[in-house]
């Protein structure tokens, strides 16, 4: 018990420190929705990796899509209610090797608009519920990123530097960037870091084979599965695994320096 409330204790001492500095310091983002119209998108490629393969036409009922990948400071607002309830859960990993990215919470302070990172595909999860939103499907990221053209890259088809990457020529080397860092790098829809920053975690288990049988209307991904799908690239990425259709994979368990998420909801239709 004694152990126990000492660990209480000490949390609340980070958490009072950190809130003062988070107050004077933090410039929170406003982390808007975009509306992405119902419509008909083509949804990978015929020409890329197998399980990119084949495109294929989907169409999307209306949903909503943040313009911005999750900040530090606004999965401290969460986190930090969880812990004044005495919950020990969803914690992000901290980094001290990384002093660019460095340890919870801590970090929520000193760089309040970078996309939070260490989190598991469950504490995205949980964070969205929390919103009362939920991940995007990986259709409906697809297609914000690339809206109805087969762009290669939010932006277009140049290999131009408007995302965060692993090249040395993009301002933010070796590190995470602020999200919307990338003004020229927005999607077709307005969303920005869609490509690099951090890998995003979306709703669905991942199949290479998925596309071969993909429904036409809303796909949800396959119903059981061991990854999760990732979209995006990110900082330790080169610019081709940052496209719009490059899949990626991990167990929804695993917190890594590289990945966070946005948030997704589906559009209020009219009632008649």
């Amino acid at each position: 018990m004694l152990k126990k409330y000492r660990y209480f204790t000490s949390i609340l001492i980070i958490m009072c420190c950190v809130n003062v500095t988070f107050c004077m310091l933090a410039e929170e983002v406003n982390n808007e929705m975009i509306l992405v119209p119902a419509g008909t998108f083509t949804m990978g490629s015929n020409f890329r990796s197998a399980d990119e393969q084949p495109g294929h036409k989907v169409h999307l009922s209306g949903y909503y899509i943040s313009k911005y990948e999750v900040t530090n400071a606004e999965y401290f607002e969460f986190w930090r209610s969880l812990q004044e309830k005495g919950v020990i859960k969803h914690t992000p990993e901290s980094y001290s090797h990384l002093p660019q990215i460095g340890t919870w919470p801590e970090r929520a302070s000193k760089f309040p608009d970078h996309p939070v990172v260490g989190v598991s595909w469950q504490d995205a999860k949980a964070y969205a519920d929390w919103k009362g939103m939920r991940l995007p499907t990986e259709a409906e990221w697809e297609k914000a990123a690339r809206g109805y053209t087969d762009r290669i890259w939010p932006w277009g088809n140049s290999m131009l530097p408007h995302a965060n990457t692993s090249e040395e020529n993009d301002g933010f080397e070796n590190s995470i960037a602020p999200v919307g860092s990338f003004p020229k790098g927005k999607s077709y829809y307005g969303a920005m870091d869609m490509a690099g920053n951090v890998w995003e975690w979306t709703a669905d288990w991942y199949s290479d084979v998925y596309y071969l049988h993909s429904p036409k209307q809303d796909p949800k991904g396959p119903d059981v599965g061991s990854w999760r799908v990732l979209r995006g690239g990110s900082w330790i990425d080169k610019l081709p695994r940052c496209s719009t259709t490059f899949r990626f994979y991990l167990y929804p368990t695993l917190k890594t320096s590289f990945v966070g998420f946005r948030l997704a909801k589906t559009a209020e239709t009219d009632k008649k």
